[in-house]
C-alpha cells in the first residue's frame, strides 16, 4: 500500500507539502550544519524537493522506498546539478550500506510512515559514525488534549493515506537507545516537530 500511495502522491506532493512544510525544511537544514566532505543520509528524501538546501561540497545519500519518489527527486537533482547527490531505492529497514559510514542522518516526514520504524532507526544507528548527529522532521499533533485524542482517533485513516500513524516519537527514539539533545516545533500552528539526537 505505501508504494501505491506514494507514487500517486509524487505527481502533486510538492505542490501540496511544499509551501506548507518548507520553514521545517530550512530550520533543519540550518541545524545540520553540513561541513564539507561531510557524508549525508537522508531518510525517505521522495522527490527530492529538500536537495537545493544541500550544499554541493558535501556527499548526500537520499533513499526512498517509492521508485516514482526517487524519479521526480533525479530530474530535481539533474536540473540543480548536483553530482555530489546519490539516490537509491531502498527499504530504510534493511540498508546497504556498511557500518559506520555517514557522518549525519535526518529523516523527514518518514519515520512515522515507515512499516518498521525501530528497525530503520537501528539502522540509521548502525550506518552511522559513534558520534553521528541525527535529525527528525516529523508531524508531532496539538498539545490540545482534546484535539490530540481527536488526532489519535482518526491515526488509522491518516495511516491508510501515508500521512503516518499516531507513535510517540521521543520514547520511540529512547527505545533504539537516541539521546534527545534538542528540539523544538515548526511549521504551521506549531504541529510538526524538529529533534535533534546522539547515540547514548
Amino acid at each position: 500500500m505505501p508504494k501505491k500511495i506514494y507514487s500517486l502522491y509524487s505527481h502533486f506532493y510538492d505542490d501540496l507539502f511544499g509551501t506548507l512544510l518548507h520553514p521545517g525544511r530550512r530550520i533543519a537544514s540550518r541545524l545540520l550544519d553540513i561541513q564539507p566532505g561531510e557524508r549525508i543520509l537522508e531518510v525517505g528524501i521522495g522527490t527530492g524537493i529538500s536537495l537545493p538546501l544541500y550544499p554541493k561540497d558535501a556527499e548526500v545519500v537520499g533513499i526512498d522506498i517509492s521508485k516514482d519518489m526517487i524519479k521526480r527527486a533525479g530530474e530535481k537533482k539533474q536540473r540543480l546539478g548536483y553530482s555530489n547527490v546519490k539516490l537509491c531505492i531502498t527499504d530504510a529497514s534493511e540498508m546497504a550500506f556498511r557500518n559506520g559510514y555517514f557522518d549525519k542522518a535526518i529523516a523527514a516526514h518518514s519515520i512515522t510512515v515507515v512499516p518498521e520504524p525501530l528497525e530503520t532507526l537501528k539502522e540509521m544507528k548502525r550506518v552511522c559514525k559513534k558520534n553521528a548527529e541525527f535529525f527528525f522532521l516529523n508531524y508531532a499533533g496539538s498539545d490540545d488534549n482534546l484535539i490530540a485524542r481527536f488526532e489519535k482517533a482518526i491515526s488509522p485513516i491518516r495511516n491508510m493515506l501515508g500521512l503516518g500513524k499516531a507513535i510517540d516519537l521521543e520514547e520511540l527514539l529512547r527505545r533504539a537507545s537516541f539521546e534527545i539533545v534538542f528540539k523544538d516545533r515548526v511549521n504551521i500552528l506549531k504541529l510538526w516537530q524538529i529533534i535533534k539526537c546522539k547515540i547514548n
